[in-house]
């Protein structure tokens, strides 16, 4: 009596007849749902690493720079990282100068100033004194009196397609030397950048 189960069995494992539209109907809502989720994470990746060079090339562009910055200075930047960034287009920098001082064995801050290019991003604050030594972790060493200059970016990212994480707003941090002078300066009297 059990051998004719099992004979079913045998034969059903070595069956390999089929349907085409049935396996269809199985396997396409799987297919379907690997080849969306594959896409929205990939898209994930691009438009993360493409906030991060482009949070680069806003510092190298300061970094390039022999005069101080101003407020229209970095907020024309902060548009320009807008137009670049890949997402909504909601997006925000802040800019901000810091000096190592070793005799004191601590970072100084000479400016900080931040800017938006999306009306539903928050603005950043701007770094303060008190705010300065939860960053210097982030910061490389530096050598007595060199200089950097740090770019915060926030870029908000909506994902093309709903697989299982919303919306994100990645934050990345570039940290450049200036090039051409030992620190860039900020002229808050100066608005014509």
């Amino acid at each position: 009596m059990t051998r004719k189960p099992l004979r079913h069995l045998v034969r059903f494992r070595r069956d390999e007849t089929g349907s085409y539209s049935v396996e269809t109907v199985l396997m396409l809502p799987v297919l379907c749902l690997t080849i969306f989720t594959m896409l929205t994470y990939i898209d994930a990746y691009r438009a993360r690493v493409h906030a991060l060079r482009v949070t680069y090339a806003v510092g190298d562009m300061l970094s390039r720079s022999q005069f101080p910055a101003t407020h229209q200075t970095i907020t024309g930047l902060a548009e320009v990282f807008d137009q670049l960034a890949i997402g909504e287009h909601n997006t925000a920098i802040r800019v901000s100068s810091i000096v190592w001082d070793e005799s004191n064995a601590e970072y100084l801050l000479v400016w900080s100033d931040s800017a938006r290019a999306g009306s539903t991003t928050p603005l950043p604050d701007p770094i303060t004194e008190a705010t300065l030594p939860g960053l210097t972790d982030r910061l490389p060493n530096l050598a007595d009196g060199d200089s950097v200059i740090v770019v915060d970016s926030w870029v908000h990212y909506v994902p093309p397609f709903d697989v299982g994480f919303g919306e994100q707003t990645f934050e990345h941090i570039g940290v450049v030397s200036p090039r051409f002078i030992p620190v860039l300066r900020y002229d808050a009297d100066n608005l014509t950048g």
